[in-house]
């Protein structure tokens, strides 16, 4: 069985019981996802929730800023395809592409990617919606 998010968190101590049943509860009225409602709420910082959702999800959290990325990786990948899915392609390790994604649940297209960039592997890592933004933008000229 895969752990939810708000208790991963509390295994974490990175909030109390009382914290994620204050969301929960506000998510049935607003469905957002709780960890949305508690960065929100403030009872966790969106990198901590990032690091977390990584966990869960078994992908690596990657900080953007703080990476190098590869020009090649970038070049493999049309700007409107990463701007449409919000991804931003940032390294080549031998025959795989690896990409970064805000969210783990987001849908993006990884046949269309393989057969766009002849890559057979492509491998996932999150980063902050806002950094790949960002990472886009400056890298895509």
């Amino acid at each position: 069985m895969a752990w939810h998010i708000g208790e991963i968190l509390v295994q974490k101590k990175l909030i109390s019981w009382e914290q994620l049943q204050d969301a929960l509860s506000e998510q049935l009225k607003t469905r957002e996802f709780t960890g949305q409602i508690l960065v929100r709420k403030r009872y966790i910082s969106e990198l901590l929730l990032y690091k977390a959702l990584a966990e869960q999800h078994q992908i690596r959290y990657v900080p953007l800023p703080h990476t190098k990325i590869n020009p090649k990786a970038v070049a493999a990948v049309p700007k409107s395809i990463a701007e449409k899915y919000n991804i931003i392609p940032i390294e080549i390790i031998r025959d795989e592409l690896v990409i970064a994604v805000g969210s783990p649940l987001n849908v993006w297209p990884e046949s269309e990617l393989k057969a766009i960039t002849g890559f057979t592997q492509i491998r996932v890592v999150l980063c902050l919606p806002a950094d790949i933004k960002q990472a886009i933008q400056e890298n895509y000229k």
